[in-house]
């Protein structure tokens, strides 16, 4: 059997452009209420793997209409899918909104 060649890039070799200073911007930009916290990624911080308390929400998903804090709705479907939010692909999101919206 032939070995083969890994050239996949490994999600620990990705790292967020998000910085502290851009958190402001994306509040207002998607009218995040000031309740909810907002936290950029620590250099050492993975999607796969966030802060005990937090969740990891890909900015193409607030594009697509969610919006924080999640309501029930997308916590359910989340749960009965076993996904956790960052494993939703932003079409995915997309479906739930107009679902959600039926």
């Amino acid at each position: 059997m032939r070995k083969l060649k890994r050239s996949a890039i490994e999600a620990s070799m990705v790292r967020s452009k998000i910085r502290d200073e851009d958190l402001e911007d994306i509040r207002l930009s998607y009218d995040i209420l000031p309740s909810v916290t907002l936290q950029a990624p620590h250099f050492e911080e993975r999607a796969d793997d966030p802060p005990k308390g937090f969740i990891t929400i890909y900015e193409p998903a607030i594009q697509h209409g969610i919006r924080l804090p999640l309501h029930l709705f997308f916590y359910e479907v989340l749960r009965d899918w076993n996904l956790a939010p960052y494993q939703t692909i932003p079409n995915g999101w997309g479906q739930m909104v107009a679902a959600f919206l039926l």
